[in-house]
């Protein structure tokens, strides 16, 4: 006899993913402010190790460019965000607090573990891959963390649950970048970049969300 089964998912974290790969022209643009202002800016220094980051006012001098990803990243949050009312749970058009940093990473570049603490969403967008197309081999890749730790493997560690998106339980997920990738997650979840192992420029956007 073959009974009924269903398998919900609890307390689940999310990751969105939005392509903008067709949009050249905005990341030909993205591209072009963003060595130009790393030409005139000495850059920051805060979970990078290496690299050059600017200051959290991106969209301040971004230009156009910078107004046209933006409104594609509140589109998508707005998308996944809601408020509770007086009548439960409400979609609301939310005045959102936000400061962004541009990255460009070149050989052995990367980040420590981190997350984002005052803010609610976070996220990156990547204007430029460095030739990592999404693949193993060049390195790059953020690594995202089981917010339980190692918990779900405290009992064995070979066993493992098969069912999607369960396999990594109490490990990390990594996503290699692709030009035009835009990746939307909790603040609070913790996120490294491990180290860019290509010949050319890995360069991004990063950002919070807050209110």
């Amino acid at each position: 006899m073959t009974a009924h089964s269903e398998i919900r998912h609890l307390f689940a974290t999310p990751l969105v993913q939005v392509d903008l790969a067709g949009q050249r022209a905005l990341l030909d643009a993205l591209h072009a402010v963003i060595l130009d202002r790393s030409a005139v800016e000495p850059g920051v220094r805060h979970s990078n190790r290496g690299g050059w980051q600017s200051r959290d006012d991106f969209f301040d001098w971004a230009g156009v460019a910078g107004k046209a990803l933006y409104a594609v990243i509140d589109e998508a949050v707005h998308n996944i965000t809601m408020v509770c009312g007086s009548n439960g749970l409400e979609r609301q058009r939310l005045a959102w607090k936000v400061n962004g940093w541009a990255n460009i990473n070149g050989p052995g570049d990367g980040n420590d573990m981190h997350c984002h603490p005052g803010a609610f969403w976070s996220g990156c967008f990547y204007v430029d891959d460095g030739g990592i197309a999404g693949a193993e081999g060049r390195g790059g890749a953020i690594e995202f963390y089981d917010p339980r730790g190692p918990l779900p493997m405290a009992y064995n560690p070979l066993v493992k649950m098969a069912i999607k998106g369960c396999v990594t339980a109490g490990l990390g997920e990594r996503i290699f970048p692709r030009s035009g990738l835009l990746l939307i997650f909790p603040s609070w979840l913790l996120h490294a970049v491990q180290a860019y192992e290509g010949d050319s420029k890995r360069i991004s956007v990063a950002f919070n969300l807050s209110l």
